[in-house]
């Protein structure tokens, strides 16, 4: 009766064991990420990625111009991994974009210029595993900037002089100086 006990609470001990092991295993997958700090926009909406019948890639994004960032994640498909390689072949004309990979994803981020409202558009050349394949991805972006204010800096303007400032500048320059004579006071021995 005792060994049946004493095994019974050997295995208890063990399952509980690994119940606990279980929970450490669940985490923050973003939590060592280096660029989880950067401001993201309040408004960040990405559209699916379409893949087009000539192999190109293509999603929508819908952007505040906050002076934050929207991202979004790429696999490569054949792996379920982050892509070798990226680069960007048509850039942004009111934005930057800035590609990563970090924990086997691949990420995508565009920045609007500050206030700006409009359409934006970049491509970027996603290079698989293999390294010889090349996805371009076509990012349509809308970008608004509804509750974006920006301070516009003071500048002092210039004061004009008046022209009997002029006059007296003239004719201080144009009198004579008096010779200035040096004498020594010292008494000669």
């Amino acid at each position: 009766m005792r060994l049946q006990l004493s095994l019974a609470l050997v295995t208890l001990g063990f399952g509980l064991a690994a119940c606990q092991h279980q929970q450490g295993v669940s985490y923050d997958r973003e939590a060592n990420n280096p660029f989880r700090y950067d401001k993201r926009s309040a408004v960040c909406t990405v559209g699916p990625i379409v893949k087009n019948p000539d192999g190109s890639w293509k999603t929508t994004m819908s952007v505040r111009s906050d002076d934050g960032q929207c991202e979004f994640i790429v696999e490569e498909p054949d792996v379920k991994g982050s892509f070798t390689s990226f680069g960007i072949t048509t850039v942004p004309e009111h934005g930057k974009t800035f590609l990563y990979n970090y924990d086997n994803r691949t990420y995508v981020r565009y920045t609007p210029t500050t206030a700006y409202a409009g359409s934006d558009a970049f491509t970027a050349s996603l290079i698989h595993k293999d390294g010889v394949k090349r996805t371009p991805l076509s990012v349509a972006v809308t970008v608004d900037n509804t509750g974006v204010q920006v301070t516009k800096p003071v500048t002092a303007q210039p004061t004009a002089k008046s022209s009997s400032a002029k006059k007296a500048t003239k004719s201080k320059s144009t009198k004579s100086r008096k010779k200035t004579v040096h004498r020594s006071t010292a008494k000669k021995k």
